[in-house]
């Protein structure tokens, strides 16, 4: 299936200064037809188009914050950035793309199509001015056939959404991926720097499938740890080489790792973020960059805080009821970071803001279930959370259903509904997941573990939680993948 320009759309037949990128490049008349002109759709050429400078989109993503104005974010070349891309491990492209010849027929190009125009704006939680889940997982698909495999598995199990019949296709692909992944990595230390980063960024997807495809048995999990092996092999000539490339996998391997803390006290994964990535701070991830909070928007110190609570939550159980000193200290260090946290940049709109505020709840929450421990009356932890939930459904309501950052808000949900008692609270909750127009199934099932967690709740206190969500998860043998 192809996207059709409308009749008479070809408009005067003058050459536009303001058509298609690949058009330009080439010199020739673009007819200006949204998704894809005819030039591009004839010559099957990746449609690309420049991010306009004023003009306001519906979406929260693209307009500007309360008036505040943006930097000019359009990327300039200096002479580091000629030399930079030159020496890169996949060099940015000069003329236009040509889609390989596997992407352009038949079912494979329909998927394609809907990856690129629908399904990589859902996996971004910022897609201006630019998503990388485009530019920099095609600049490595166009070379991999690992990677456009695992591409066409995410755009199948995405349509899965609208279309069950689509199941067999996305398990062929997602079956081909895996297969070809299991053969690679038996030769790892035989390959290129380049095929080595290509294997890693197709693990990152394959964690990106598992959470679109709603797996329940911590699929993802598998293909993370695999993720931290070969980025232990790659980081140093990919920040070399490639710093662009390697911030944008890195900030898809620290966000994964973040948002898996759903539980208190079975086994984590761990990411050993130091040694891994070697970064001091989320926060620099992709500083200056033209997708500088990709996936963390704005709130990169309320997710650092995240696996500091597990770790407080962790002392508490070893400790028992009653906290000792270093307790307290960590518990009044991460309540004082998420108090005083602001947007880390103040020209992010309105929607990342909010986000950023779920999380900060969420992240409250988890912090006084922690701190509580697992013993603690459930009295006095619902006085403390009540007014938590009170601003995070508040919030959560003000939040645009066509925001980029609803593709990071399970991990907020799952937390902040497991502690809702009160039906109202609940009601609220699933009319704002259900009647959303963001269509994916990982945000809608986040309902289903809160129900199951809701139903138990009713009959025994001991449901109730993040210990009591670990509980009914465990009962129910779910391992929930969590992006």
């Amino acid at each position: 299936m192809t996207y059709r320009p409308r009749p008479g759309a070809r408009g005067s037949g003058l050459r536009s200064k303001t058509g298609c990128i690949p058009c330009r490049q080439r010199r020739k008349k673009c007819d200006e037809s949204r998704p894809i002109c005819l030039g591009c759709d004839r010559n099957h050429l990746i449609c690309q188009w420049s991010a306009p400078l004023s003009s306001k989109s519906p979406t929260a993503d693209a307009i500007r914050d309360r008036g505040t104005p943006q930097p000019d974010c359009r990327e300039t070349t200096t002479k580091t950035d000629k030399q930079l891309s030159s020496r890169a491990i996949f060099p940015v492209a000069t003329s236009p793309i040509i889609v390989p010849a596997q992407l352009r027929k038949g079912t494979n190009r329909y998927l394609f199509e809907h990856f690129l125009h629908v399904t990589a704006k859902r996996m971004a939680g910022r897609t201006y001015p630019e998503n990388p889940f485009l530019s920099c997982n095609l600049k490595i698909a166009f070379g991999s056939t690992i990677m456009q495999h695992a591409i066409l598995a995410i755009s199948a199990s995405h349509l899965l959404y609208r279309r069950p019949d689509m199941a067999e296709i996305c398990a062929s692909h997602y079956a081909i991926v895996l297969r070809a992944m299991k053969h690679a990595v038996t030769r790892w230390k035989a390959l290129h720097i380049r095929d080595q980063t290509a294997l890693l960024a197709t693990a990152l997807a394959l964690c990106w499938f598992e959470t679109i495809d709603v797996n329940t048995s911590g699929a993802l999990y598998h293909h993370l740890e695999a993720s931290k092996f070969m980025f232990q092999t790659v980081k140093e000539n990919l920040k070399d080489h490639d710093p662009s490339l390697f911030g944008f996998l890195a900030e898809q391997y620290a966000y994964l790792a973040t948002v898996s803390n759903i539980t208190l006290r079975s086994a984590r994964f761990d990411p050993e973020m130091s040694q891994t990535l070697s970064l001091p701070s989320l926060a620099l991830l992709n500083k200056g960059s033209n997708f500088y909070g990709c996936l963390f928007g704005c709130s990169h110190l309320v997710y650092e805080t995240i696996p500091m609570i597990c770790d407080l939550a962790k002392l508490r159980i070893e400790e028992g009821i009653a906290p000792s000193q270093a307790s307290h200290q960590q518990y009044e260090s991460i309540l004082g970071e998420l108090k005083v946290w602001r947007p880390t940049q103040r020209y992010f709109t309105e929607d990342f803001e909010y986000a950023g505020q779920l999380y900060r709840e969420a992240c409250l929450i988890f912090l006084e279930s922690s701190f509580q421990g697992p013993d603690t009356t459930n009295s006095e932890l619902y006085a403390a959370v009540e007014s938590c939930l009170g601003r995070f459904l508040e919030v959560f309501a003000k939040m645009s259903y066509e925001s980029p950052s609803w593709t990071t808000v399970m991990w907020p949900i799952l937390t902040a509904g497991s502690y809702m008692r009160c039906p109202r609270q609940r009601d609220q909750l699933s009319d704002i997941i259900l009647n959303s127009t963001f269509d994916m199934r990982a945000v809608d099932n986040t309902l289903h573990p809160l129900r199951l967690l809701w139903e138990k709740m009713a009959f025994d206190d001991s449901y109730y939680g993040s210990y009591g969500l670990e509980k009914v998860l465990k009962e129910c043998g779910i391992t929930m993948c969590v992006g």
